[in-house]
């Protein structure tokens, strides 16, 4: 199944806390729901992604480790 996304944010190459700071900055900046593709190559961001989406109001849609990286889809709630 192929979750379309509106907007795509690449931070394989920035250092913990940055991928998650900058994750929340693009979720806040989109609408109800749209659909955020993160791409992140740290292992160490996986786990606070997870927890910035758990505790806000967002929704999980994908959480997988392919070539590009580990990639999120997350959807605003």
């Amino acid at each position: 199944m192929t979750i379309n996304h509106n907007a795509i944010l690449d931070v394989r190459h920035e250092d913990s806390p940055i991928p998650t700071i900058r994750t929340k900055e693009a979720l806040e900046a989109l609408a109800t729901g749209d659909v955020l593709k993160v791409i992140t190559s740290k292992e160490s961001t996986v786990k606070n992604i997870r927890t910035l989406v758990a505790n806000n109001p967002y929704s999980l849609l994908k959480d997988i480790k392919n070539d590009e990286g580990y990639v999120f889809l997350i959807e605003k709630l």
